[in-house]
C-alpha cells in the first residue's frame, strides 16, 4: 500500500512544465480575470458575448471566440496586459476555436461560424479563412484528431461529423441526421465535444438533453459520463442543466463540465454517479466567485483552469491550489 501510494504521488506531482491533474485536485473559487474587462466592447482589451475559448499550450496562449465582434482574439498569458491580437476577422458570429500545430509558419485556427453555417481554418498570417466540409448547420463544437481529421457539431442536425482532409468526405459518428431525441443513439442540439487525440472516442455535450455523451468509434450508442442519461434537466449533482461544453482528461478520465444554466464548472470522475462543484454555483452574478452563464473551459500546463464567463464579457482563471492525489480507503 505504501508503494502504491507513492507512486500516485509521484504521478500527480507538479513540474516546472506541466501537471498531471489529480481527479481529487481542488482550485481556487475566487478567479481572475486574464482576457476582457466584464462589461461589452470592441477594444483589444474587450470583448463581447464571446462562448469559446482555446489554451495553446506550446505558446501559453489564449485563443477566444468573440461572438458579437466577429472575431478570433489572442491574448499571450504571459503579457500582464492582457491585450487581444485578432487572428481571425471579418468572421460572422464565431461559436468555438480549435488551435493545432500543422503548419510550420505557426498554430492554425479552427472556427466555427454558427449562422453562416460552416467551419473555416485560418493559418497563421492569412488574410481570410477557408472553409472545410460542407455546410455545417448552426455549427457549434469543433476538434481536430492526431490524423487532422476535423470533428463538428451541427446543432440543428442533432449530429457531429468527421471530416477527411484526405478524402475531402463526411461521415456522422454521432446521433442521427434530422432526428432528436434522448436515447442513447440521439442527441438533441448537441454543443461542445471534446475527441481523443487518436479519433477513438467523441465526447458531446447534449445541451437540450442536459448530459455528456460518450461515442467509442463505430459505434452508434452512446454512453452517459455526465448527467441524467434520460435527458432530466436539474440542479442537484447527480444532473446537468444545459450543458454547454465538455473537457476530457485523457489520463485519468476525469470529466469536466460547463454547466451553464446552473451557472458551475463540474467534474465527474471515471464512472461517477454524480458530479462535484469545482467552481461557481455562487448565484448568477459579476462577483469574482460568480459565473453568468459561462461557455467553455480549458486548463493550461499548469493545472490551472479557465472559463469563458460568456454573460459577464470575461475569462476566469482559477487557479490551481491543491493537486494532491485521492485518498485510498
Amino acid at each position: 500500500m505504501n508503494l502504491l501510494f507513492y507512486n500516485i504521488i509521484l504521478c500527480f506531482c507538479l513540474t516546472t512544465i506541466s501537471s498531471t491533474i489529480s481527479p481529487c485536485a481542488k482550485w481556487n473559487t475566487t478567479g481572475i480575470t486574464v482576457a476582457g474587462t466584464g462589461e461589452p466592447g470592441n477594444s483589444s482589451y474587450e470583448i463581447n458575448s464571446a462562448k469559446g475559448l482555446f489554451i495553446h499550450k506550446r505558446s501559453n496562449s489564449l485563443y477566444v471566440a468573440d461572438f458579437y465582434n466577429n472575431r478570433v482574439q489572442k491574448y499571450s498569458l504571459n503579457d500582464p496586459s492582457h491585450m487581444g491580437t485578432t487572428v481571425a476577422f471579418d468572421i460572422e458570429n464565431p461559436m468555438k476555436v480549435f488551435v493545432d500545430d500543422d503548419s510550420t509558419n505557426g498554430p492554425t485556427v479552427y472556427v466555427t461560424l454558427r449562422f453562416l453555417n460552416r467551419t473555416e481554418k485560418w493559418i497563421t498570417g492569412s488574410m481570410h479563412g477557408i472553409q472545410i466540409s460542407n455546410d455545417c448547420r448552426l455549427c457549434s463544437g469543433v476538434a481536430v484528431d492526431k490524423d487532422k481529421n476535423v470533428y463538428m457539431s451541427e446543432s440543428d442536425r442533432h449530429r457531429v461529423v468527421r471530416w477527411s482532409s484526405r478524402t475531402n468526405t463526411t461521415t456522422v459518428v454521432a446521433g442521427q441526421t434530422n432526428t432528436s431525441g434522448s436515447t442513447s443513439t440521439l442527441l438533441d442540439h448537441p454543443q461542445g465535444i471534446y475527441v481523443n487525440q487518436n479519433g477513438t472516442i467523441v465526447y458531446v455535450a447534449d445541451m437540450w438533453n442536459s448530459r455528456i455523451q460518450k461515442f467509442l468509434q463505430g459505434s452508434s450508442e452512446a454512453t452517459t459520463v455526465a448527467g441524467s442519461s434520460q435527458g432530466t434537466a436539474g440542479h442537484d449533482p447527480q444532473t446537468l442543466n444545459y450543458p454547454n461544453d465538455v473537457f476530457i482528461d485523457e489520463e485519468t478520465n476525469v470529466v469536466y463540465v460547463i454547466d451553464t444554466s446552473n451557472n458551475r464548472v463540474q467534474r465527474w470522475k471515471s464512472f461517477a454517479s454524480e458530479g462535484e462543484t469545482l467552481v461557481g454555483d455562487m448565484g448568477v452574478g459579476n462577483a469574482t466567485n460568480q459565473l453568468n452563464k459561462p461557455s467553455d473551459l480549458s486548463f493550461d500546463l499548469q493545472g490551472n483552469l479557465f472559463v469563458m464567463d460568456m454573460e459577464n464579457n470575461r475569462v476566469q482563471k482559477f487557479e490551481l491550489i491543491d493537486n494532491r492525489p485521492c485518498i485510498i480507503t
